[in-house]
């Protein structure tokens, strides 16, 4: 098992959305998602945050800086599943942040 992590910004886009996918390459079996944080500090009150597994619903965070830790982990298989951290309500221009932190199944 070796954890990681993997850093991602997006621009909110004129219709005030930004949206970062993550998604295993196929050549690996499967990710572990341990942790995933959000940070948008210039996030309006209007300002939402949704994590979604292949469009289903898993839980919202606070767009301004959260973090969804803890169990259970969230498995995302190779080549199929893909997890994506969706703003919504934003400002157009800003810079959101979000962090991952996984396992990527590979022997340390």
């Amino acid at each position: 098992m070796a954890v990681t992590d993997q850093p991602f910004t997006a621009v909110v886009k004129p219709d005030g959305s930004a949206v970062v996918s993550f998604k295993p390459p196929t050549f690996r079996a499967s990710y572990i998602v341990q942790q995933v944080s959000v940070e948008y500090a210039a996030a309006p009150i209007a300002c939402t945050c949704v994590i979604r597994k292949n469009g289903r619903y898993i839980t919202p965070m606070i767009p301004t800086g959260d973090a969804a830790t803890g169990d259970p982990p969230i498995p995302l298989n190779g080549g199929s599943d893909i997890m994506t951290i969706t703003f919504a309500n934003g400002t157009p221009g800003d810079i959101v942040n979000v962090f991952i932190i996984y396992d990527d199944g590979s022997k340390v």
